[in-house]
């Protein structure tokens, strides 16, 4: 798949009345890019690129898109924004490829197009005096926009201004680098940038998934892997560590046929047979027996995958922290120590600095060395479904000689979106080959083919207790036992307001409407605590409203616009009081939904 990038810039962006952007083409030639912006510039372009780096879809950033003499163009941050979140949430929401990478310009130019600057270059107006005062450029505004609301989304300036005139802005901001527009290395630094910074599936196709979640994991392997370092994967079970490690293999530069990827089960390195698995056996060590390699030797010059770590026993960490030591190994029966190079990366579902069987700190520092890789469960990139599903009821019909090709529905998919999948990928394998295997001869997988384990969730997907915050988020409390939500449909139906009592209730509306308010913001913020994303760099988590939103619902098929809806929804009255989570909440909704002039006039 090529990457999908999203170039903003005044001149580049803009689409030229006379059909053809020159500028635009130049820029596409030079830096290998494939016009993808539909418009009428892109549609009278007459080059093609054969082999393109990525594929640019272009944003002027101002209104007019079009203009021509006597037009007055000015910046607009508010479309510009809508640009950006179309490419970002429409992605979301159907599981499509999200926008790889922002590129950039700092300066803007706006005002009225005149006869002389629709001579020099047409659409361009002549300019105003701040737009060149670097205090003031425009594509710093829409850095801190684009960053605020999308954080995870790397953007890279591009732009013909002196570096040093904003370096230590745009690092501020969060910009990831610049490449000047003139720089003949243009195209070689575009390409790093990408594989570094870019949000990049796995161009093998051996790793399934366009989630946010699951590009974030790729890129931190790619980063990872490119230092060399011994590297630790750290996720629940079924999730497919191995397929990480193997990415992580490939994208190093390790994967050839002199750099091997050598995998291996801990479970399997017992006690008594540990040595001569690891580290080989001599010749003619004993009567009978033959020379044999050992998996760290036939990992010389590549990588080898330790899986679950957690299951090695006491001896067998102590001769792998022996190896991370000394780098070299002694076969069995043989004297002399044989210098190895080698990678270990390893996986564990374990909480390993609190396991009660143990394990050695020292042996856990040096696997971890290179970085700590998380991979995340499937509850956490479900839009990775419909392509895991693909994949896996393709692999259980190639199996099976005779079986017939189905179409997989859209029922079918619903049914499994709505699951929990507390065994993860591996889970959901199963559960396609099952159903694949039991009706060969149909032509459509529907939900009756479907066999899931009913009542099952994982603890990690429950949503935990959590206690209020320190601001007010409850109407005051009195003495009484917690209660679950079934307990309080419970009470609420027991409730009754009586026309002959009405001392005990009139006037009260207000009272209860907050009460109300208030119950569903404590539910949402259970389902905020439940649905953060942590890691390393975050391990206190980060929001994410859309799959909070999900989980509250039940509804799979929410889109990342009609999750903020409901925020909005349901924290819009107590706007003036929240704090923390539910606070930052309501400001991410709003920025992905912003309220319309007429609303914000009516509530003024």
């Amino acid at each position: 798949m090529i990457p999908r990038i999203l170039i903003i810039d005044d001149m580049f962006g803009r689409d030229a009345t006379t059909g053809r952007n020159v500028d635009r083409e130049n820029l596409c030639a030079h830096l290998l890019l494939e016009d993808i912006t539909g418009d009428l510039a892109a549609k009278s372009s007459r080059q093609k690129i054969n082999t393109p780096t990525a594929q640019a879809f272009f944003c002027r950033g101002q209104a007019p898109l079009s203009a021509t003499t006597g037009s007055v163009v000015e910046n607009d941050l508010l479309g510009t924004l809508a640009v950006v979140r179309e490419g970002w949430c429409k992605a979301v929401d159907d599981g499509a490829a999200l926008w790889t990478m922002v590129l950039l310009d700092l300066c803007f130019y706006t005002g009225r197009v005149t006869e002389t600057s629709q001579q020099h270059t047409p659409g361009m107006p002549e300019g105003r005096p701040e737009d060149d005062d670097p205090r003031c450029y425009f594509g710093l505004t829409l850095l801190d926009a684009i960053h605020a609301e999308f954080p995870e989304l790397p953007v890279l300036i591009l732009s013909s201004k002196p570096r040093e005139e904003v370096s230590l802005e745009f690092s501020r901001r969060g910009a990831i680098g610049f490449i000047a527009r003139d720089d003949i290395r243009g195209p070689e630094l575009l390409q790093a940038a990408i594989w570094q910074h870019g949000l990049l599936p796995d161009s093998a196709g051996e790793v399934v998934g366009h989630s946010l979640p699951m590009l974030l994991a790729l890129r931190e392997a790619r980063c990872a892997a490119a230092h060399g370092g011994n590297l630790l994967i750290r996720a629940e079970r079924g999730t497919r560590k191995e397929l990480l490690a193997s990415y992580a293999h490939r994208v190093s530069g390790r994967d050839s046929p002199q750099r091997p990827f050598v995998a291996v089960n801990s479970a399997v390195l017992r006690t008594e047979l540990f040595a001569s698995e690891l580290f080989g056996i001599e010749p003619r060590t004993a009567s009978g027996v033959d020379g044999k390699i050992g998996l760290v030797e036939a990992a010389d010059g590549g990588d080898l995958f330790l899986d679950e770590i957690a299951d090695m026993p006491p001896e067998v960490q102590a001769a792998v922290l022996r190896v991370l030591q000394d780098k070299q190994i002694t076969r069995v029966g043989g004297r002399q120590p044989r210098a190895v190079d080698v990678r270990f990366i390893s996986a564990t579902n374990a909480d390993l600095e609190n396991d009660p069987r143990g394990f050695r700190a020292d042996l856990l520092d040096r696997l971890r060395l290179g970085g700590t890789l998380w991979l995340p469960p499937l509850r956490e990139r479900v839009t990775d479904i419909p392509l895991l599903a693909e994949r896996f009821v393709r692999e259980a019909e190639a199996l099976r000689p005779g079986t017939l090709r189905r179409e997989i529905t859209a029922e079918a998919l619903d049914r499994l979106h709505t699951y929990d999948w507390p065994g993860n990928v591996r889970e959901l394998r199963t559960c396609l080959f099952d159903a694949v295997n039991r009706f060969p001869d149909v032509e459509h997988l529907v939900p009756g083919h479907i066999r899931l384990k009913q009542g099952t969730v994982s603890v990690a997907a429950k949503p935990p207790v959590v206690e209020p915050e320190a601001a007010p988020l409850s109407v005051p409390s009195v003495e009484k036992e917690s209660i679950d939500l079934d307990g309080w449909f419970a009470m609420q139906s027991a409730l009754r307001f009586d026309a002959r009592e009405i001392t005990h209730w009139s006037g009260r509306l207000g009272e209860l409407q907050q009460a109300q308010a208030w119950l569903l913001a404590r539910y949402l913020l259970a389902a905020l605590e439940a649905t953060k994303r942590r890691t390393p760099e975050h391990p206190e988590g980060v929001l994410q409203i859309h799959p909070a939103v999900r989980l509250m619902t039940g509804d799979a098929s929410l889109t990342a616009t009609r999750a903020a809806d409901v925020i909005k929804r349901l924290l819009g009255p107590l706007e003036g009081e929240l704090h923390g989570d539910l606070r930052e909440a309501l400001g991410i909704a709003l920025r992905l939904r912003p309220r319309s002039p007429r609303a914000i006039s009516m509530g003024s």
